[in-house]
């Protein structure tokens, strides 16, 4: 399996983490590739941004998913994520979307775990729209993170442990996902910290593409994730542009069951 993990913020850090934890996820049968966005901020965390990120991961996927079999959505926000998959023949997974599904199979009430008070009702947002406000146990915030913990996630371990054990204490919480593509391969290390279930959505998107690419599941050809028409664009990125203008003579992806 070719799995592309396309990461529409700006900082190439976050892209080298998500693919390390992705390739350690899927094994040496899966052949994992990493873009990061070029244009915007480094670390999205607001409507605005969310926007700007969400406009280079359709120019990302439309110059680099020619090759792939799946995409890994590597933003918390699942920025963009309905649009890619209206746009592109192959399963696209985002990391928190994933995340919470794996962790409703693992509990009754989740929290998604993030930093930032500002991104909040964002993470409410997208919970809402998942339709799963009635699992979710809200969601939790450390305070803004600096650039050396960013960089060095690892420092903010003993925080995900207080944050996490309160929550399970205080909000009934039985089970949290990372909120945030930085905190990838974290998970592991908080599991004899904390006294819940913790998921990394990056390993859970992993396995949610490996599933979808042996299911080998049909384009839609009805519905809102159907190839939207095709039209001519003005002012876009090349890639982008021909994809749009290709859209009703885009052949079936074949999948050849490799994974």
């Amino acid at each position: 399996m070719r799995l592309l993990v396309l990461n529409p913020n700006t900082s190439q850090f976050v892209t080298d983490r998500v693919v390390e934890t992705a390739r350690a996820a899927a094994g040496p049968e899966c052949r994992v590739t990493g873009v990061t966005g070029r244009h915007g901020p480094p670390i999205v965390g607001t409507r605005s941004e969310c926007v700007m990120a969400a406009a280079e991961a359709l120019d990302l996927a439309a110059e680099h998913a020619g090759d792939a079999d799946g995409i890994l959505l590597a933003i918390s926000f699942d920025t963009g994520l309905d649009a890619l998959r209206e746009m592109l023949p192959i399963p696209v997974v985002g990391m928190s979307e994933a995340g919470m599904l794996a962790a409703m199979t693992l509990s009754r009430r989740f929290s998604l775990l993030t930093f930032g008070n500002r991104a909040v009702p964002i993470y409410e947002e997208l919970v809402a729209h998942y339709g799963w406000t009635g699992r979710s146990a809200g969601v939790l915030s450390l305070p803004p993170l600096t650039e050396t913990q960013l960089r060095d996630t690892p420092l903010v371990l003993p925080d995900l442990a207080v944050a996490i054990t309160d929550a399970a204490r205080d909000r009934g919480t039985e089970a949290v996902v990372l909120a945030g593509a930085v905190f990838a391969g974290l998970s592991g290390r908080l599991r004899d910290m904390v006294p819940v279930p913790v998921v990394d959505g990056v390993v859970a998107a992993v396995h949610q593409l490996r599933m979808l690419h042996a299911l080998a599941p049909a384009k839609p050809k009805a519905g809102s994730l159907a190839f939207p028409p095709a039209k001519p664009l003005s002012g876009m990125s090349p890639p982008l542009t021909r994809l749009f203008k290709d859209f009703q003579t885009m052949p079936p992806r074949d999948n050849g069951k490799e994974i």
